[in-house]
């Protein structure tokens, strides 16, 4: 498959529509607006994921990884530790899934090791940046970030072997980048007062994007 046909761009423009539903929720704090909403937005991306046939190993695993982000998206809804703990499993093994989609297709040392540090250097110094923050949550935040941080490694080391030369590579990368920097808008709403609603609007924007990239990047 090539570049998204109508009937998947339908669920994007559902996406938008629900999502500025969930933003008036996220908003006011009104959780029977989040808990109609968010997984109906969230839906949308796995519904575009499977509109585009998915038949390889990379293909199911990216599904795979969509569907877990779905179930991290519900866990969150809810405020207090436990479901955030789930959250955080269930995100984490989704961030599994699509570094081992994108290992099937290119090698993770591929990346120039100059690229691999500096995404290694970002990530520790957005974590020594929470962790005063954190208290009981250092070691599983630590965990989720070295995660990630494969991940975006991962992504990057495909569009560098491809080169321009696949698109879906470069969706991908775009993604990955776009999921990272989500996710530490989730960790500043969570530890950081303050962080406010424009915080979370925004990292649930990048967030959808990455997401709608990644389903775009199956069948190609």
């Amino acid at each position: 498959m090539g570049f998204p046909q109508l009937t998947e761009l339908c669920p994007v423009l559902a996406c938008i529509t629900l999502a500025v539903l969930l933003f008036a929720g996220e908003r006011t704090g009104n959780l029977r607006v989040k808990w109609l909403f968010k997984p109906l937005t969230s839906a949308l991306f796995v519904l575009t994921a499977l509109l585009r046939s998915p038949a390889s190993g990379y293909d199911w695993l990216v599904v795979s990884g969509l569907g877990l982000s779905m179930a991290g998206d519900i866990a969150l809804i809810r405020r207090d530790r436990r479901w955030f703990l789930a959250g955080l499993v269930v995100f984490l093994l989704g961030h599994v899934a699509y570094t081992v989609a994108f290992g099937t297709r290119a090698d993770m040392l591929a990346l120039h090791p100059a690229a691999l540090a500096a995404i290694a250097i970002a990530s520790i110094a957005v974590f020594l940046y929470f962790r005063p923050h954190l208290a009981g949550m250092a070691r599983p935040v630590a965990a989720y970030v070295t995660v990630i941080t494969l991940m975006l490694a991962s992504a990057w080391s495909l569009a560098w072997s491809l080169g321009g030369s696949d698109t879906s590579a470069w969706l991908i990368a775009s993604g990955a980048t776009l999921f990272y920097v989500s996710d530490f808008t989730v960790a500043r709403d969570r530890f950081m007062s303050g962080a406010g609603f424009a915080n979370r609007a925004t990292g649930l924007v990048l967030y959808y994007v990455a997401q709608f990239l990644f389903a775009f990047s199956i069948g190609r």
